[in-house]
């Protein structure tokens, strides 16, 4: 890490350097616009998508050369927005990650993330791993006091990302759950069904992984390196497949297991990103007859739910491992990348 230093107009931000590198430096501190605020991070995280740009070489990483990372905020408003819009200053907040025009349809309904300028923060706007971050007044989210900030952190990407899929999927009593992927999102998933009454099961290569989920509730962990797991979750469904699958890997095998092993009239719910699936339009959705859902982010207006959900979830705390300091932010970065168990924090108070 570069030296720390105390002027007012720098700061320390994580600041990739390509081919799986990183480092803590003094960077310029934002200035917010009017219509802005300054919050002061106590915490963010590291998110399984932030790994594809980590891994890059440093010559295809083009402007995140110089735009901090991250998109993951947890602090307290430093300097309230001089329009007087948005809370005041001291007040505990969670940055929402995406900011738009703020006039257009998708905005008016707290959806920026389809907004046509739409900003994110880590991409088109310095990001969350930092020790300061400029966000609308009408994009950061107030904390109540009994939600911790490690918990605040899940919940600003990872656990709302979760319950809004969970949501729009359906899943309840009696179903039969399974979850590809047990990274933080795949894991809250685990955690909201177990919650809503569904028989879980979920597949994951990583051991530690896969403990995970069986302590929040799965009652089928498969190693999909070890075993085809569209056949062994068959042959506990009367060999038709679950009602619900959340595909969390991003993994293309994956992907196309789940195609293939979700039952007639099911519901595949993808969160995973990945740039090319293979599938089969008329075997695996037409004559299955299948419901095929994508889900991105929670919407602002879903914020206060997923604030209780978070709340009725104790085991979510097994998610939440001992934060890096921000001095070793780069090492928060290289135990993702490494398949690290739970949510990966760094605290920057």
């Amino acid at each position: 890490m570069e030296p720390h230093q105390t002027d007012q107009q720098t700061m320390r931000a994580l600041m990739l350097t390509g081919d799986r590198s990183s480092v803590v430096r003094q960077v310029p501190r934002p200035v917010p616009a009017a219509d802005e605020v300054l919050v002061r991070v106590t915490s963010s995280a590291v998110c399984g998508s932030d790994l594809p740009h980590y891994r890059k070489p440093a010559s295809e990483l083009g402007h995140r050369l110089h735009t901090v990372p991250g998109h993951e905020a947890v602090g307290v408003i430093a300097q309230a927005a001089a329009s007087g819009i948005g809370p005041a200053e001291g007040t505990r907040v969670i940055v929402y990650q995406h900011s738009g025009c703020g006039t257009c349809t998708f905005c008016l309904r707290g959806e920026a993330m389809f907004c046509l300028d739409r900003k994110t923060l880590g991409n088109h706007r310095g990001g969350a791993d930092a020790e300061y971050v400029t966000a609308p007044a009408t994009g950061v989210l107030p904390i109540p006091d009994d939600v911790s900030d490690s918990l605040a952190t899940l919940i600003a990407c990872n656990f709302g990302t979760a319950y809004s899929a969970f949501r729009k999927s359906g899943a309840g009593v009696g179903d039969r759950v399974t979850v590809f992927g047990l990274g933080p999102v795949g894991c809250c998933v685990v955690a909201l069904a177990v919650a809503a009454g569904a028989e879980v099961s979920a597949v994951d290569p990583i051991e530690g992984r896969r403990d995970l989920a069986k302590t929040l509730g799965a009652t089928l962990l498969v190693d999909p390196v070890a075993q085809d797991p569209v056949a062994v979750i068959q042959s506990v469904t009367e060999q038709r497949g679950p009602e619900v699958i959340f595909e969390c890997s991003a993994n293309p095998a994956a992907q196309t297991q789940v195609m293939k092993l979700v039952r007639p009239h099911g519901t595949v719910v993808l969160l995973g990103a990945n740039n090319s699936m293979e599938i089969d339009p008329g075997v695996d959705v037409i004559r299955k007859e299948l419901r095929v859902i994508g889900s991105w982010v929670f919407t602002q207006p879903e914020f206060p739910a997923v604030v209780r959900a978070a709340r009725g979830l104790p085991a979510l705390r097994h998610l939440l491992s001992t934060p890096f300091p921000a001095e070793r932010a780069p090492e928060a970065l290289a135990a993702a990348d490494a398949g690290h168990v739970g949510k990966v924090l760094i605290d920057w108070s």
